[in-house]
């Protein structure tokens, strides 16, 4: 089986994200290209800023798409899958610190494939969903893990850590270091287009959202994990395809960002119909 070791791989410099894959397990289950076959085994495509566009070459289906809450990201260079008994870990360019005063409390963000299911039959820019996701009938079960040292990793507590690869689905017109309220649930969605999503989401690019006081040990006791470099999922059931991590910023820096991507050219079709046949 495909495993993968990479200690001090860094292909990328970007502060604030995944700069390096520790180690990559693929797992049972992980998820394959619908046309070729080919697995999302590729661990490097965690690395950096998560996806904004999709530039797919395909000569029939092929396009430049937004990245958005109805069109998550699925190329192979894109995703990395995680199937069940499989793991990720990464090494972050800048440490996730827990700090209560980040918004609600959030330290870090993690960045799947997941997309809205389109209720309404209208894939040309007014799609209206009921808050489902594609797929959501198999769920992952997965497991998140902090470490400051990449030599003890503490778990964060399962009933509080959301499922990575569920809410809230990238878009790519937000920025990628403030997070969605976690107190919305899909229930918040249903019935909203693409306009009403981003007034929810108040200028986030999604992602679920973990804060490191949810830290605990082996015996579930409560322990401080001030700062974390290095970030391990591991998929329980089912699988998980991740496209990014990111931190978010001291207070003083946040202060000071300003929202990315947001004039981003709303040309872009949404890819979601295919997307949802490419990965299996």
């Amino acid at each position: 089986m495909l495993s993968a070791t990479l200690a001090g791989a860094t292909p990328t410099t970007a502060a604030g994200f995944a700069t390096a894959v520790i180690h990559y397990e693929p797992g049972v289950g992980y998820a394959t290209d619908w046309a070729t076959g080919a697995g999302y085994t590729d661990p490097g495509t965690a690395l950096g800023v998560p996806s904004r566009i999709t530039v797919d070459p395909d000569p029939q289906w092929g396009g430049t798409f937004e990245v958005n809450p109805f069109s998550g990201p699925y190329l192979l260079s894109q995703v990395v899958s995680v199937g069940e008994g499989g793991s990720l870990t990464v090494r972050l360019g800048t440490p996730a610190t827990d700090e209560p005063t980040h918004p609600y409390g959030v330290d870090f963000m993690i960045f799947g494939h997941s997309a809205f299911l389109i209720t309404n039959g209208d894939y040309t820019g007014g799609g209206i969903t009921d808050g489902s996701l594609l797929g959501a009938a198999e769920p992952g079960s997965t497991r998140v893990e902090v470490s400051a040292d990449g030599a003890t990793f503490y778990e964060l507590n399962p009933s509080l850590a959301p499922v990575v690869d569920g809410l809230f689905p990238t878009d790519g017109r937000g920025d990628f270091s403030q997070p969605v309220n976690p107190s919305l649930t899909a229930t918040d969605f249903d019935g909203l287009g693409l306009p009403e999503m981003r007034t929810l989401y108040a200028g986030s690019a999604g992602g679920a959202g973990y804060d490191l006081a949810w830290a605990i040990d082996e015996q579930g006791n409560p322990v401080t994990v001030a700062a974390a470099e290095y970030i391990r999922v591991s998929v329980l059931g089912g699988h998980a395809e991740i496209d990014g991590f990111s931190v978010v910023p001291e207070p003083s820096s946040l202060a000071l960002l300003v929202v990315g991507g947001m004039l981003l050219s709303c040309g872009f079709r949404s890819r979601t119909a295919t997307a949802a046949r490419r990965r299996q």
